[in-house]
């Protein structure tokens, strides 16, 4: 069993080395160098204490790729090793007090500017990082980030351009608003700062790329415009682009990033870009696609509603907002769209709280939120009832959706098509496609039988109940 916490020196005050080395070389036999030093790296330390062996380890994410990945090679290397089975415990490494330095940004356009092909931009742009030399707000950590199923893959490729740098380049992570995709990328930033490279890393937004390109072409002559904007770029670690999709219509700033982006992938620096769609609705130059294309594209998903819940209860946490557990559920299930509709209602609530000063209730929620709660109303998508439906049954989704015609599975998923006819606007042919690969007139005929059964059947009544209730 591989257990998480904190780091504290007093901790291993007692705790003397162990043949860890040995450990870890046994690691590296079973895994193989490269999955070692993805998830190990070189500054993984090792101690054994009470009958018990602990793993110091830089960061949380490291640690997860440990649990998913490694856990059964350690388990056999410490048993091989010791000639018995021990506890094996992760600790995260104590972050080091250090001030970051200030992060390198380029400078603001105090005016409306067009590109270089005259396209406009329709607003000022408005630099979000520095004014005058000096951060406005502190960029964001990624140990502050929350992983889950919809971006696992996109935090670990932040994992390997913070450690692995320009092992795979570019990398590319999409996804729609509100689902982290600044906050991995600034996280990225902040890890490598802290680190002992002497190379730095420089984030900024497309509109800070094109507006920088802009200038340079306005104030530069045309023998050495290019040059001037190429030598910004000399000497960092790391590329980090926010917002690629901004560069759609300005023309010759893609080709100078085509330009930027060769030079630099050749110098080994890691490059990662961020937008709002894939690859294939991305509006830029082919050149470009094929260069993201073949690095590592991954899509970041609006989050899950496990995800969504411990999104909402960090965020009441940091707020020390007193609400029982069942607001807590009400503001995941019918804000969690993203995070900022989120953080939103929990102001809101925060806001009701300081003028009454009592604990925030379901009901005070509701009342208080009512508002919102019509606006924000969830589109229920066949994923969530086959989701609800399974785990209602104790079945599986897998199960759920097979052709086994045995009756425990056959009411249940008769019952999810007649949920999906009710609460989605999928056709029918979606839906019997969905639930078993059958034809609509089949959807009709569940419909059909669920209706009969519900004045009849308990079960399928309480069952309907139950699961209208998950549903909001």
């Amino acid at each position: 069993m591989l257990t998480v916490t904190d780091y504290s020196p007093a901790r291993s005050v007692q705790s003397h080395d162990c043949p860890i080395s040995p450990v870890l070389e046994r690691v590296a036999e079973k895994i193989g160098k490269q999955r070692f030093d993805l998830w190990f790296g070189q500054d993984t330390q090792c101690h054994s204490e009470a009958e018990k062996i602990t793993f110091l380890v830089r960061t949380n994410l490291a640690i997860n790729g440990m649990r998913l990945h490694c856990q059964q090679e350690i388990d056999q290397a410490v048993q091989e090793i010791f000639g018995k089975r021990l506890p094996v415990e992760f600790v995260v490494k104590p972050a080091q007090r250090i001030e970051p330095p200030k992060p390198i940004v380029l400078p603001s356009i105090p005016k409306p500017i067009q590109d270089a092909d005259n396209s406009p931009l329709g607003s000022l742009f408005k630099n979000p990082v520095a004014e005058k030399g000096k951060p406005v707000r502190k960029f964001a950590l990624l140990e502050t980030f929350l992983e889950g199923l919809s971006n696992r893959l996109a935090c670990r490729a932040a994992d390997l351009a913070i450690h692995h740098p320009g092992e795979i380049n570019p990398i590319y992570i999409f996804g729609p608003t509100s689902v982290g995709k600044t906050h991995l990328l600034e996280g990225i930033w902040s890890a490598v700062r802290k680190s002992s490279s002497r190379r730095m890393p420089m984030y900024m937004t497309a509109e800070q790329f094109l507006s920088s390109f802009v200038e340079t072409i306005r104030s530069g002559s045309a023998r050495d415009r290019n040059q001037n904007f190429r030598s910004r770029f000399k000497g960092i670690s790391h590329l980090l682009i926010d917002d690629i999709q901004f560069f759609a219509r300005a023309v010759s700033t893609q080709i100078e990033l085509l330009q930027v982006f060769d030079s630099l992938r050749s110098q080994g620096v890691q490059l990662v870009f961020t937008g709002d769609r894939s690859l294939k609705d991305l509006p830029l130059r082919n050149e470009l696609l094929v260069r993201l294309e073949s690095g590592m594209v991954c899509e970041i998903d609006l989050p899950e509603r496990e995800l969504s819940l411990r999104i909402c209860e960090e965020m009441i946490r940091h707020r020390e907002l007193p609400v029982d557990a069942e607001v807590c559920r009400l503001i995941a299930s019918r804000f969690g769209v993203h995070a900022r509709q989120i953080s939103g209602a929990l102001n809101r609530l925060h806001a009701v709280y300081l003028t009454n000063g009592k604990p925030i209730t379901a009901a005070v929620a509701e009342e208080s939120l009512s508002d919102l709660l019509r606006l924000n109303r969830r589109d229920i998508r066949l994923q969530d009832i086959g989701k609800i439906v399974s785990e209602t049954f104790e079945i599986s989704e897998e199960t759920l959706r097979s052709k086994s015609r045995v009756r425990q599975i056959v009411t249940p998923r008769m019952l999810a098509m007649w949920l999906a006819r009710k609460y989605t606007r999928s056709a029918l042919s979606e839906i019997g496609l969905y639930f078993g690969n059958l034809s609509h007139s089949s959807v009709v005929a569940a419909q059909h039988k669920i209706d009969q059964q519900i004045g009849t059947d308990k079960t399928i009544a309480e069952a309907i109940q139950k699961i209208e209730r998950i549903l909001g």
